[in-house]
């Protein structure tokens, strides 16, 4: 990297009002030169105090000098491009942006590459040489047929692995991303033609909790935060995704709400999937679907059913065949699940939302149970034990719940016969407490036999 002699560049006043359709007035000293001058930090510096007071021209004068000093980077390759998409130098800026995805694809950056790509066929459809890069980076993600890997052997004590040369930059390994790896050409490229680029700065909404939703969105640069309501009402925060992350995913499958919502926490660049887009697509590639199902079912596994009691203590093959079984549906507010007195042909597991537990009497009056919140198991005793429901389930609010169905576990259960007998014992205890209800003791935590 060339580096840059000392010296400070002059202040420039702010403008006082810039236009919205054009930049504010070029100063009168040469950003350009004055670059020359400066260390390469406070250089970039300087470039970005002057793009935030409106001086795009001598913005661009100082990110170019940038590039020079470093070219092979492709960040300032991809800020001079915005600079002079700004500027309405589109062809000058796609010719920038090109240059920044194919430094990103040589670093093995593939969502990045990506996102400009699409950038790229935005202000230009036609141009070719993009439509190429896509392809190649398709291509690269796939391992050489006939190569194996090679079992890594462990390092004798006392021992540490040696640095490993750089590889050239043409042949830096592409990190697999699980939706496009195992997509061919022909599919990888007609998902990314209906993928939608969309930046949100530090703080903006992209998603709310318990809003429709059709999309996937998949974290190109930036970070955002997961946030969910507490019992009262306040914000919690509940997980964290950068780049190469993913969320809404449960959306490109199944008509249910949003489970949480998603806030910007820095700058943040996202892909986005629709639904309509994929269903599309899956009438001629199946297996696109399939990979979504797959993601969604990792995710299940990951964040439900491994820090449920009931399902964490599982083997790994069990908890995945029910991640394959449950069905996500959501259900309005005021919805009979179980019914007292008829059969029951599915387990649940209350996702969202909660669910109010009751005997309805001859006379009319109902007989509350302790309430059904959300990590909630219902539905086994009938199931297992070939009865009738004995107390009736009704959505308090509206819910997400996974659904099993009754042929479903009983396949499960022919696999792994241990799970009868753990589900078995749950309903007893069920069914314990309910006796205990009926005679009248206050049980808090317990749920009616259902």
């Amino acid at each position: 990297m060339a580096p840059l002699s000392l010296a400070a560049l002059p202040t420039f006043p702010k403008p006082s009002a810039p236009s919205q359709s054009r930049p504010a007035p070029l100063p009168s000293r040469d950003a350009g030169n004055e670059a020359q001058a400066m260390p390469l930090r406070e250089t970039k510096d300087r470039g970005m105090a002057l793009l935030a007071q409106g001086y795009w021209e001598a913005a661009l004068q100082l990110f170019q000098e940038v590039v020079r000093a470093a070219p092979h980077e492709p960040s300032h390759h991809q800020k001079v491009a915005e600079l002079l998409q700004r500027l309405g130098r589109t062809q000058e800026a796609i010719v920038e942006y090109s240059q920044a995805a194919e430094s990103w694809a040589k670093e093995g950056r593939l969502l990045r590459a990506i996102a400009l790509c699409k950038l790229i066929l935005q202000l230009d459809e036609t141009h070719t040489a993009t439509q190429s890069l896509l392809a190649d980076l398709q291509a690269r993600q796939e391992p050489p047929r006939g190569v194996t890997s090679r079992p890594v052997q462990p390092l004798p004590p006392g021992l540490k692995p040696a640095r490993a040369r750089s590889e050239p930059a043409s042949l830096a390994p592409m990190a697999p991303i699980p939706l496009f790896a195992s997509l061919g050409r022909e599919m990888f490229l007609e998902m990314l033609a209906g993928v939608e680029r969309s930046v949100f700065q530090r703080g903006e909404r992209i998603l709310q909790e318990g809003a429709p939703g059709s999309s996937m969105f998949v974290i190109v640069e930036g970070e955002v935060n997961v946030v969910r309501q507490g019992q009262e009402g306040q914000p919690l925060t509940v997980a964290t995704l950068g780049e190469g992350g993913f969320f809404g995913e449960m959306a490109l499958l199944y008509p249910v709400p949003r489970l949480a919502s998603v806030v910007a926490g820095t700058r943040t660049v996202l892909l986005e999937f629709s639904r309509e887009r994929m269903e599309d697509i899956a009438t001629r590639y199946p297996q696109v679907a399939e990979v979504v199902q797959r993601l969604y079912q990792g995710r299940l596994l990951a964040n439900v059913l491994r820090s449920n009691l009931l399902f964490a203590a599982w083997p790994e093959a069990l908890q995945r065949g029910v991640a394959e079984a449950f069905t996500p549906v959501a259900v309005p507010a005021g919805e009979e699940l179980l019914t007292r007195g008829h059969p029951a042909h599915q387990l649940y597991f209350l996702l969202r939302g909660h669910c109010t537990v009751f005997h309805k009497h001859l006379d009319g009056h109902e007989t509350a149970y302790p309430g059904m919140n959300e990590g909630a198991v219902f539905g086994e005793v009938s199931l297992l034990r070939s009865r009738l429901v004995t107390a009736s389930v009704r959505t308090t609010t509206p819910c997400v719940l996974l659904k099993l169905e009754q042929t479903h576990l009983e396949r499960l259960l022919m696999t792994y016969p241990a799970l009868r007998e753990e589900l078995r014992q749950l309903g007893a205890e069920r069914l314990l407490r309910t006796t205990q209800l009926l005679s009248g003791q206050k049980l808090p935590r317990a749920s009616a036999c259902i």
